[in-house]
């Protein structure tokens, strides 16, 4: 079985991140499922801007939401058996499930319905106030705001290229997550769910998974699992998406106006950061 991962940074700016997904993903998924990791396309992101700041303007966060989309299109088409969005924003993912057979699952949207599966209520750790907001909509789109404890931005916030680093700021995110957690755990929360993917990588890299016996979820490696029992469920016979309302599929006319006259919908494997290598190949 084979999926794929789709980050909404440019992971080519992000080495340690990457290698540490990769490690991860082949760790926690074993024999089971290979993960092949992919970033948006090299170049995305300004120079020394880091993905958050972007994709905290609605509008430039829409343009980069269409990757995920054509990212979608590209991992069906090279067969891989269902496509994992590493990002708690979980951009187009209505979207991109509309357009393809394979399962699509997503960070904010699985972690939440599986706390629901191991405590009463849960809590999401945010790096920022904006992300806090962000989560705070998803879980009352998602129908679980009775569910979430609350959302607690780290304070002062971090930023993700500081989670890149060691030496100072290590110990300073770790006692700032911690203060977190005993927030979040103060509000009622059973379950703590590290709310960006780049922090969860942090966690996982510096072992910090525990605080005072709670249940700190591992974010990507229950997406990994997600993925993995969705396309064996599918195989099996057991389930597909629904085509009715929400993810009605547009027919072969509709994506090939899209693919002619727009230019979009269009990219390939090749054309994704992240790969091995320079040449972004598999």
């Amino acid at each position: 079985m084979k999926i794929w991962h789709q980050s909404f940074t440019d992971l080519d700016v992000f080495p340690q991140y990457r290698a540490t997904l990769q490690q991860h993903a082949d760790r926690v998924m074993g024999e089971d499922a290979s993960v092949h990791i992919h970033g948006l396309r090299p170049g995305t992101y300004p120079p020394g801007i880091a993905p958050m700041e972007m994709n905290s303007r609605a509008g430039l966060r829409l343009f980069n939401a269409q990757q995920v989309c054509e990212a979608a299109l590209a991992a069906e088409a090279a067969g891989y058996d269902a496509f994992a969005l590493g990002c708690f924003f979980d951009p187009a993912l209505h979207e991109a499930r509309s357009l393809v057979d394979i399962p699509v699952v997503s960070l904010t949207e699985t972690c939440m319905l599986t706390a629901c599966s191991l405590g009463r209520r849960f809590a999401v750790v945010a790096l920022s106030d904006f992300q806090k907001m962000l989560s705070e909509d998803l879980a009352a789109q998602y129908g679980l705001a009775s569910r979430l404890a609350g959302v607690v931005a780290m304070s002062p916030a971090v930023g993700l290229f500081d989670l890149e680093s060691e030496g100072e700021k290590l110990e300073s995110i770790r006692q700032r997550f911690r203060r977190a957690c005993e927030q979040a755990f103060t509000l009622g929360a059973e379950v703590i769910i590290p709310g960006d993917g780049v922090l969860n990588e942090f966690l996982v890299r510096h072992d910090m998974l525990e605080v005072d016996g709670g249940v700190v979820m591992d974010s990507l490696g229950v997406l990994f699992q997600h993925a993995a029992f969705l396309a064996r469920a599918r195989a099996g016979g057991c389930l597909d998406v629904s085509r009715r309302l929400l993810y009605a599929k547009p027919t072969a006319p509709m994506m090939a106006h899209m693919r002619g006259q727009r230019g979009v919908l269009d990219a390939a494997e090749r054309d994704f950061s992240g790969q091995p290598a320079s040449g972004h190949a598999k």
